[in-house]
């Protein structure tokens, strides 16, 4: 960077993981210039992964910090508990709640929210599960239940299970799909996810939809759609989520599900950059684009956005997709962007034995790898994720 560069203003939405990342690896990379760092939360920037998991379970526990230097060795102007509101491209401001702040260059990282479908909202018992304040009722909500619902079998929804199972609780994990996980790991891994919940002692019902409540305004069970009722003290909504970007919606920035980029980050407009879930990075092999809502794709695409603001040359995201699930004492690793009807090869271990290697792969080319219990093997397998397959 240049002295005159260091000396920009960068402005950065969302006080979260890819919003401090982007912070951090700015001074790093020896921007002086001022940087502002607006979230709407009141919290200093905390770690997500483990609010469905140990904090979950631990009354004393609080927010994971996401950094244990002192903020002030970052020299931020760090404006919590603000919500951006818009953005004036042509004037480089960004719009707060009655104030404004001007840019050289704007970061979005304003992540996404849990949706919420509508046969559940209004309805007492029934929790989502993303921020502190979320955690925290949740974790309140589970001392007292005997009976819980998780609807969605995703990373999320089935950690929550675990979890909840792991209290001791009765535990029921609802997917509209065949398998957990099948849309991001295929039937296969998901049939053998869905093997460890059974195992644990989780009610589990794929290819399942939820119809309604019951309950006097508080959940008391959950109807399906072949008319059995579940008991439910707490449910547990966990089908997916919608990128913050309303507040975008007259701007001028391409949006679609997600702030789109290009795969140095850049948005629409020179001046605005996007980083963590939010953002929408053409497809690194494959045709479309995609968002990496995991916690290394948020540390991943908020050091690329660090390194391209001020570049006269910016760099591609090359980044291999990977992500992480702790369940049952076991953690599943994968690698990659596999499609749910790409072909599996167990190259090591075996399913049945609970330890093993897996490639997936797609018309000739490598399309990922996942794991249990073999961390280093699944290491070696990134510079095979893309390329043809041996």
């Amino acid at each position: 960077m240049t002295d005159q560069l260091s000396a920009s203003a960068t402005v950065i939405v969302g006080a979260g993981l890819a919003g401090l990342r982007t912070a951090e690896r700015l001074r790093r990379l020896g921007h002086t210039g001022p940087v502002t760092v607006v979230g709407a939360e009141p919290h200093l920037p905390y770690d997500r992964p483990p609010l469905s998991k140990a904090v979950l379970t631990d009354p004393a526990a609080e927010r994971p910090p996401l950094r244990a230097e002192e903020y002030a060795e970052l020299d931020l102007d760090l404006r919590l508990g603000t919500r951006a509101t818009g953005v004036d491209l042509p004037g480089r401001r960004l719009l707060l709640d009655g104030d404004a702040v001007g840019y050289d260059r704007l970061v979005v990282a304003t992540g996404v929210r849990p949706r919420l479908p509508a046969l559940f909202a209004g309805w007492g018992g029934v929790r989502l599960l993303r921020d502190w304040e979320d955690c925290v009722a949740l974790r309140s909500a589970l001392a007292s239940a005997r009976s819980v619902v998780v609807v969605g079998a995703g990373v999320l929804g089935c950690e929550v299970a675990a979890t909840a199972r792991g209290l001791g609780l009765d535990v029921t994990l609802v997917e509209r799909l065949d398998q957990p996980l099948s849309p991001v790991l295929g039937p296969v891994i998901g049939g053998h996810v869905a093997g460890l919940h059974r195992a644990a002692g989780v009610r589990v019902l794929c290819s399942t939809e939820v119809t309604g409540l019951k309950g006097d305004g508080r959940v008391a069970g959950v109807e399906l759609a072949d008319g059995m009722v579940l008991p439910a003290d707490v449910v547990v909504v966990a089908v997916g989520s919608t990128p913050n970007t309303e507040w975008l919606a007259t701007s001028g920035l391409e949006l679609a599900d997600g702030v789109v980029c290009d795969n140095t980050g850049r948005t629409s407009d020179a001046h605005v950059f996007a980083a963590g879930d939010v953002a929408r990075f053409p497809h690194p092999w494959g045709p479309g684009t995609v968002r990496f809502e995991h916690w290394t794709g948020a540390v991943d695409t908020a050091h690329l956005v660090a390194a391209n603001l001020f570049a006269e040359r910016p760099t591609a995201l090359s980044a291999v997709p990977y992500f992480w699930t702790d369940q049952y004492g076991l953690r599943l690793q994968a690698l990659g962007l596999p499609a749910p009807d790409d072909e599996l090869d167990v190259v090591a271990g075996s399913l049945a034995e609970g330890r093993f290697l897996a490639h997936y792969h797609r018309a000739g080319t490598v399309t990922g790898a996942v794991a249990i219990g073999m961390p280093g093997p699944l290491a070696k397998c990134r510079g095979l994720i893309g390329r043809p397959r041996a």
